[in-house]
């Protein structure tokens, strides 16, 4: 099993893009991990990494390898625990990613319950605001809002549905009026999200007459992650729109005031991704379920909110 072995250790390396906190992660001196790396290439006859001394990158035929290694190697993780976990309880290492926001709010909590069924399991989040690649990132399962972009070799499971919600604060409306149409918000301070992804605005959604309309607004304030943006809105700065995930304790306390409900975009999807492998881990499919079991519906609490308002 000895080029099994190296091919793990060039896939950490390649992860971390650094031969010291790969060693690290595999409880390997450093000169081990080059060495194991090294050995590999000579097998291959290729170069794998470009070396520098202050970081690691990968060469194209690294590129290639890498994709086709993650696979090859997580089929075998699981082949391994099938095989030989016999018990009924889930075990080892479970990586999951998700947004920052809806990690912090829901996502640990429910890691934390997970654990105390599933002692045996180590969960580590990676919340992380920009578009996973499972297999790049090292992610066994992926919580993705939005449509399903470069979901090739991924299985996607529907996990829940949550309300776009358009507000502002009462300060804010008391200053600036109350829209009534999307051409009034030409004339209000829309906070503008960027996607980390790609760099780009995110366009604020609306339906009007049974058709989809996206428009990125103005306003002077942008921000990259969600929760500065409600934030912001609390503060009075301008209008936001966010899931109602993230807004729905402010809606109900009075701090935030929905708008516009007549125009609302059809709720948006998140999905639970993972590879699409032939064997597929006790601990992802048992975490899988825990979480469809406990599945969020914050836009259920929407109906009773808003008719106070």
């Amino acid at each position: 099993m000895q080029s099994y072995s190296n091919i793990s250790t060039f896939i950490e390396v390649a992860r971390c893009r650094s031969f010291a906190e790969a060693s690290s992660r595999l409880g390997l001196s450093t000169s081990a991990t080059s060495k194991a790396v090294a050995r590999l290439e000579e097998d291959l006859g290729v170069k794998l990494l470009h070396r520098t001394t202050r970081s690691v990158g990968l060469t194209p035929e690294g590129t290639r390898f890498l994709e086709g290694a993650t696979r090859i190697v997580g089929d075998m993780d699981s082949l391994v625990r099938e095989v030989t976990d016999t018990r009924e309880v889930p075990q080892g290492r479970l990586v999951v990613g998700s947004t920052v926001v809806f990690g912090r709010m829901w996502l640990m909590e429910q890691a934390v319950e997970f654990r105390r069924l599933y002692p045996d399991v180590e969960i580590e989040l990676v919340l992380d605001d920009r578009a996973s690649d499972l297999a790049r990132d090292g992610l066994d399962i992926v919580i993705r809002a939005g449509d399903l972009e470069d979901n090739a070799n991924l299985v996607a499971r529907k996990f829940f549905e949550d309300q776009v919600v358009l507000c502002a604060s009462p300060d804010y409306l008391a200053r600036a009026g109350i829209p009534q149409t999307i051409e009034d918000l030409d004339s209000h301070c829309c906070l503008q999200f960027r996607n980390p992804a790609h760099g780009r605005l995110y366009p604020y959604r609306f339906t009007l007459k049974g058709h989809s309309i996206s428009k990125v607004m103005g306003g002077g304030l942008i921000a990259n992650e969600g929760e500065a943006i409600k934030n912001a809105a609390e503060a009075g700065a301008g209008i936001a729109q966010l899931p109602s995930f993230m807004v729905i304790e402010a809606l109900e306390s009075g701090r935030l005031v929905p708008l516009m409900r007549r125009l609302w975009p059809i709720p948006m999807s998140h999905h639970i991704l993972y590879l699409d492998r032939r064997l597929v881990s006790k601990r992802i499919r048992v975490f899988i379920d825990f979480l469809l079991k406990n599945r969020p519906d914050w836009s259920a609490n929407l109906p009773r909110i808003l008719a106070r308002s």
